[in-house]
């Protein structure tokens, strides 16, 4: 027998709401349809649908910029090793997942074993390419330097990021708010140690403070994954050096960012516990 499931498809990319259809099954496909759902990023089963449909066609999105500089002490994270395999592999398996393969990865004067070990990407099934930031002075001066790229929505990571999320959810969310800017925010106690931490109305964030110092014990913190519209770059100059320190802040104050809180797993793999955890929970 068949089975047959009410499932609220969105019918157009830019649509503000979903439709109703029926779909029918074989049984013998809802425990694999089953298995998707995982409890964080996909709830139930027309949760599921949508997410294979994202596979298959796309969220929406056909570009990514990783920005992959080296940290204070020279480290490319993007290479540091999670259960024996390089973060990067893990951020081009996640892309690829809601199929976005054209990937460009913005490294600095420390990344030509980043460049040598990814070549063009094809490893991963994904079209890698480099550019090259000579100044290595902030997360906004390293988007710039692939301006001319970037021509319609797309998305931004960290490098340093390990984060399982739902990329077509958070697409869906940005396209509904209609905002310059969509940053992933996920709860942690004691942000101010380390993180950016956002205070939200609704879908918006209304302020937005880079290590706020010891204003709070907890509270949605930046994720280090973005979807930016063409125009950010209205926000950023040649002076601009950082994406969290001046950018998401005036973004915040002209109601233009909006933010995404998600419940999956996030490690900040340039901070030695997060790094240790993963080790241990990463799957």
């Amino acid at each position: 027998m068949d089975a047959t499931i009410i499932y609220r498809y969105d019918l157009g990319m830019k649509a503000q709401s979903k439709a109703r259809i029926t779909i029918t099954l074989r049984n013998d496909l809802l425990p694999r349809l089953d298995n998707f759902i995982d409890g964080e990023n996909i709830r139930n089963r027309s949760h599921a649908i949508e997410f294979i449909l994202n596979q298959q066609l796309g969220v929406g999105i056909e570009r990514a910029v990783i920005l992959a500089g080296a940290d204070h002490n020279n480290v490319v994270h993007a290479l540091t090793r999670i259960r024996k395999r390089a973060t990067i592999e893990y951020t081009f398996e996640l892309l690829k997942k809601f199929g976005i393969r054209d990937i460009i990865i913005v490294i600095d004067r420390y990344g030509d074993e980043l460049r040598s070990f990814v070549g063009d990407g094809s490893q991963w099934g994904v079209h890698a390419q480099f550019a090259q930031d000579g100044e290595s002075i902030g997360t906004a001066h390293a988007l710039l330097a692939v301006k001319s790229q970037l021509k319609s929505s797309f998305m931004v990571i960290y490098s340093d990021t390990l984060v399982n999320l739902n990329l077509g959810d958070m697409v869906e969310h940005h396209e509904q708010n209609n905002l310059n800017a969509t940053v992933a925010l996920t709860y942690r106690r004691s942000p101010e140690e380390r993180y950016g931490v956002a205070r939200m109305e609704g879908n918006k964030v209304l302020e937005y403070s880079e290590k706020p110092g010891k204003e709070g014990k907890h509270g949605l913190v930046n994720a280090g994954v973005y979807i930016f519209e063409p125009n950010i770059f209205d926000y950023i100059s040649n002076d601009t050096q950082s994406i969290e320190k001046e950018v998401l802040p005036q973004l915040a104050e002209q109601k233009q960012l909006t933010g995404y809180p998600f419940q999956g797993k996030w490690f900040d793999i340039a901070r030695d516990n997060d790094r240790k955890a993963a080790e241990n929970e990463w799957r």
